[in-house]
């Protein structure tokens, strides 16, 4: 059985083929959904994610079963393991979204079908593949590529950290502060060769890079409780930082942005901002996922 809770779960093939995929139900849907039913839990806001895979599920076919965890007596007598085992005698797969990482391997024990990480506070899988697509498709390659990634350390980088052993010649430079580097996971993980910290900018690598990338400070459910506006501001994106790149450099946020906390509203607008057509992607690379599973 296939599932993605992270991009560990993944092989090298598995990654490539997810992204071929998408890249073939980019030109043509299938039906190979039909006669499926998805279930979609969203404990947490969604805008990209819950749209792009109901619309996802309905061009392939499926049927995309929203699901409210305030409307089931999950809520007031009925077990979290029951009441997954419960959606396993209904439904094909789940796309599940949570404060707890935990609850969606609990989960996938309970409900023993394809379950898919819609985001969790350790990892978003989902939106690094799409936005690995949206590489690959704007550079027309993925190798010999440099990322930058300025600011926060959280459950979206995780998952880009992890998709970077899968691209041994493609490189991530990681600007951060240097407290939260220490009291962070990614001080334990064992990195990639071609993955890099610093706990300051180095405009000789910013001009060199190929994409910049960040996201909002504040991730869901943050354990470290530390004013991360002041202490990642120098590493805002800004005019500044952009008029350092090169000509085809892009930058590429998740949204939603927090405009001058870690981004600036000239840079989310401006030429090299791809942050539409990365959203754009999300549709397509969650039908090649969803092709993968093999529901």
């Amino acid at each position: 059985m296939k599932y993605l809770l992270d991009i560990s779960d993944l092989n090298q093939n598995d990654f490539f083929e997810i992204l071929d995929q998408a890249d073939e139900l980019n030109m043509q849907n299938e039906a190979i959904l039909s006669k499926k039913s998805i279930g979609l839990i969203f404990e947490k806001y969604s805008t990209r994610t819950r749209l792009s895979f109901q619309v996802g599920i309905r061009q392939l076919q499926g049927n995309p079963i929203d699901i409210k965890f305030e409307e089931l007596n999950l809520q007031r007598i009925e077990t979290f393991n029951d009441t997954f085992k419960i959606f396993g005698c209904y439904l094909d797969a789940l796309v599940f979204r949570t404060d707890n990482h935990e609850k969606l391997q609990k989960a996938l024990e309970c409900f023993n079908k394809p379950i898919i990480n819609a985001l969790s506070d350790k990892s978003h899988p989902c939106q690094i593949i799409s936005d690995i697509f949206t590489l690959r498709e704007h550079f027309k390659k993925i190798d010999n590529i440099s990322i930058c990634w300025l600011g926060d350390l959280n459950n979206v980088l995780f998952s880009l950290v992890e998709a970077m052993s899968f691209l041994p010649k493609t490189s991530l430079n990681i600007f951060t502060d240097e407290n939260l580097f220490n009291n962070s996971k990614f001080k334990k993980i064992n990195k990639a060769s071609n993955i890099n910290f610093f706990f300051d900018l180095e405009q000789k690598i910013i001009k060199e890079t190929d994409c910049i990338m960040t996201d909002v400070y504040s991730s869901m459910n943050d354990e470290v409780k530390l004013d991360k506006e002041k202490i990642l501001k120098r590493f805002q994106i800004n005019d500044k930082i952009m008029d350092y790149t090169k000509n085809e450099c892009v930058f590429m946020h998740c949204l939603p942005a927090k405009i001058d906390s870690e981004v600036t509203q000239s840079v989310l607008s401006s030429s090299k901002s791809i942050v539409l057509h990365q959203a754009k992607n999300r549709l397509v690379a969650q039908k090649g996922i969803l092709k993968w599973l093999e529901i």
